[in-house]
């Protein structure tokens, strides 16, 4: 649970989801980006949506995520790297690090005990938005991550102690 690490997948579609309201990336809760099953603004076309050859359709940030809709989160992490010059994947993922670490992503999440280092994607943000890319986390992250969505944004460190005393 602390040292092996792994990519977190749809888990990480809430800090995407964040990031895109908060930055613009979407104008609100509302705003529906439709999903054909296939996400074809990166060539070649590899970006598919799990339930491809079918799509999900238009889904708003709500659907998305409980549909877990690749293309739509394809769609977000497009949109945070989008610049005036096309597409940085440098400002996408610096967006992404910056709400990943906000729930407590950046760190190791505080259990007495050696800890391997989580590492916040630094490949390329289209994939990152939907939790792929260079991602890895421990178990114990990923679950002090799911508390701090679960308690509504407080990110408290996980512990296995109560209290320490001498004999």
């Amino acid at each position: 649970a602390t040292q092996q690490l792994t990519a977190p997948g749809s888990t990480f579609k809430v800090v995407s989801s964040v990031a895109a309201v908060e930055e613009g990336a979407v104008s609100g809760l509302g705003e529906t980006i439709r999903c054909s099953g296939v996400f074809d603004k990166l060539a070649p076309t590899i970006h598919r949506c799990w339930v491809y050859p079918s799509a999900h359709g238009n889904m708003n940030v709500s659907s998305a995520i409980a549909n877990s809709c690749n293309c739509y989160f394809y769609e977000v992490g497009f949109r945070l790297g989008s610049t005036g010059n096309g597409l940085s994947n440098e400002v996408g993922l610096e967006k992404l690090s910056e709400y990943a670490t906000m729930f407590g992503l950046g760190n190791k999440s505080g259990l007495e005990t050696e800890e391997s280092e989580p590492q916040i994607s630094d490949q390329t943000v289209v994939p990152s938005a939907i939790g792929q890319g260079s991602h890895n986390y421990t178990v114990s992250q990923i679950a002090r991550y799911v508390t701090t969505i679960a308690n509504g944004g407080t990110c408290y460190n996980l512990s296995l102690l109560n209290k320490v005393s001498d004999s």
